[in-house]
């Protein structure tokens, strides 16, 4: 079996964070023995080997090690335990402006990173006018960088990596600082890399774009694998600590902001359960259960609305339901319990979703309380055709039997 392009066996890295820093060059010298600092270990035993061909994901909280990982692999950090080895031409996109020199206009740049890649000028000069072109600078590329925008940093740099024909792209989050047609070429990019087996590692927060392109994943927490295994799994176990985590913190803000004089009405627990009770989990048509816990210790709930709004992750709302007016007008709830929403075929396509909840007063519309961040679920969508967010009823004639007919 080939030598996989990427190995990381055991890798750690450590970092020393001072408590008392230095203000003179005596004082330095004189406190030399005794500076207080804590060992800070930004990247614990990492493990894994990246195949050729495979497109591998890293996902994580900030603060996570991700970039501190990626910069051990792309030998920019050494690592302090561990090794890595790696197999082929490697570039790198790593943070804006890595790797450019501030006083060199973007032509020369491109030269100064063929230079560093081992790249003769002959090929430089055959890709130059792409990479300029790909980075849409031709009217500033022989200005000096240092007066570029941070998009023009990140179109030039990318252009520069992709153009270079690594054999192994690392790919960090900078690509977030692109525009929205930028960031669609840099992924037509990348599939195109995919199909013709380049390894790339990526890191990045958009769980979707991590679904999409990666075959494998590898969770961090706090400089440790959390999880390492299929994209799918990984991303679902991520997302659904970052429901529960967040939940926790939805009930702290809840119960700090809940004045007496509505009650101190508060939501205890929000759960969104997919079917046989998969938390977080679901599919287009499945159906989808939405359980929120109450307290209103001041004894009850008279004439309240219960609200769920669901919106795409990082989107305005998509749609809103509410419980009947009519039917809770009449009535009192008990002062703690819990109301269930149930959508028996969820329309919504493949993607990221959140809800809102909100509990308010019906004759004045004043929320006793609002969760305001979303809660994130998980809508799986296989095999299907349809784009954009939700499924419609819908049915084809082809070709229509009758063209003054329209049927209902």
């Amino acid at each position: 079996m080939a030598e996989a392009p990427i190995q990381v066996q055991k890798l750690s890295k450590r970092f020393r964070i001072y408590h008392q820093r230095s203000e003179t060059l005596k004082q330095a010298l004189v406190d030399r023995r005794r500076s207080r600092y804590e060992e800070f270990w930004a990247v614990k035993d990492a493990d894994f080997q990246v195949t050729e061909g495979e497109t591998f994901g890293i996902i994580g909280a900030n603060g996570s090690g991700k970039s501190t990982l990626l910069k051990c692999i792309a030998g920019i950090l050494v690592p302090d335990r561990g090794r890595v080895a790696v197999r082929g031409r490697l570039a790198s996109l790593l943070e804006v402006g890595a790797g450019f020199h501030p006083d060199y206009s973007g032509r020369e740049n491109i030269f100064l990173n063929g230079a560093i890649l081992g790249l003769p000028r002959r090929y430089i000069n055959s890709v130059l006018d792409e990479i300029v072109a790909f980075a849409e600078l031709e009217q500033f590329i022989d200005n000096p960088v240092r007066n570029y925008s941070s998009g023009m940093y990140t179109r030039l740099g990318f252009s520069i990596a992709i153009h270079m024909d690594p054999d192994i792209l690392l790919i960090d989050e900078v690509l977030a600082v692109g525009d929205e047609a930028f960031q669609r070429r840099c992924m037509d990019h990348i599939e195109e890399m995919r199909r013709e087996g380049r390894t790339l590692i990526f890191v990045s927060h958009a769980a979707d774009t991590v679904r999409k392109l990666c075959h494998r994943c590898l969770w961090l927490e706090a400089g440790a694998e959390r999880m390492l295994g299929p994209t799918d799994a990984v991303v679902d176990g991520y997302i659904e600590e970052v429901n529960r985590r967040e939940m926790a913190a939805l009930q702290q803000a809840a119960e700090a902001t809940s004045g007496p004089g509505w009650m101190g009405v508060r939501i205890t627990s929000l759960r969104v359960l997919g079917p046989d009770g998969q938390e977080g989990l679901t599919g287009t048509g499945e159906p989808l259960l939405v359980r929120i816990g109450y307290e209103a210790p001041a004894g009850g709930l008279n004439r309240v609305r219960f609200r769920v709004s669901f919106h795409p992750a990082d989107g305005p709302e998509l749609v809103s339901v509410q419980t009947d007016d009519r039917e809770l007008g009449e009535r009192s709830l008990p002062g703690s319990g819990e109301v269930a929403l149930t959508i028996p075929e969820l329309p919504f396509l493949d993607g990221v979703y959140g809800t809102k909840v909100e509990i308010e007063d019906i004759a004045s519309g004043r929320p006793y309380v609002s969760l305001d961040r979303p809660q994130s679920f998980r809508v799986h969508g296989p095999g299907r055709r349809e784009q954009g967010m939700a499924l419609v009823g819908h049915r084809w004639e082809l070709p229509v039997s009758d063209p003054s007919a329209v049927s209902a």
